[in-house]
């Protein structure tokens, strides 16, 4: 069974429907789903974080600007990399921008090559993102299945200590020490320390 193939998308917001149009032309070579709002509210009422992703977004609109929606993702944990657009040379706000993890901030008129150029990145980043968040969720879930002890054992393990001094530490035999490290390597499907040792990093 293969896995299912996730196409990219491209959000762009834009109270401005030539821009949004004229942006949706010179992204006609990212090979993604484009999907176009005039309103910032519109796309936060309908966003839902997806694998491969990015957000291009005017910093100067009515109601909600770009800083407010990049405010707004940070405020929910998304980590949607976010490219900023603004037709005024505001140096001060690009810096705020690219500081609160905005991932570019581009001056209008937008040059096509340059766009393109930064949406790539911005969506190998987002694949990034979601690969190290989806190996964060399987190795907890990995440990959530360790009983209290056996978490104790594989930490100590984890530090390089021996069973010994960890049946000393723990108050208990030897040999119950090494049934928890037995336990514990079949419950992890690991098959030596060195493999432990990077599931707890």
């Amino acid at each position: 069974m293969s896995l299912p193939s996730f196409r990219p998308v491209i959000y762009i917001i834009d109270d401005d429907d030539i821009v949004l149009w004229m942006f949706e032309e010179l992204l006609q070579g990212a090979d993604a789903d484009v999907r176009t709002f005039s309103s910032a509210r519109k796309f936060l009422d309908s966003y839902v974080a997806g694998p491969c992703e990015c957000l291009i977004c005017d910093v100067k609109m009515p109601e909600i600007g770009g800083l407010e929606v990049q405010q707004e993702l940070l405020r929910k944990g998304s980590h949607l990399p976010i490219i900023l657009v603004s037709g005024y040379a505001e140096v001060p706000l690009a810096v705020q921008a690219i500081k609160d993890g905005a991932f570019d901030f581009l001056e209008k008129p937008v040059d096509g090559v340059v766009l393109l150029s930064k949406v790539r990145s911005a969506l190998e980043r987002s694949r990034q993102l979601h690969d190290e968040h989806m190996a964060r969720v399987t190795r907890e879930a990995r440990l959530a299945l360790l009983t209290p002890k056996e978490r104790e054992v594989a930490e100590r393990v984890v530090d390089g200590k021996s069973s010994p001094k960890i049946a000393l530490e723990l108050d208990i035999s030897v040999r119950t020490v090494e049934n928890h490290r037995a336990r514990l390597m079949e419950k992890l499907h690991v098959e030596s320390v060195a493999e432990l040792v990077r599931l707890f990093l």
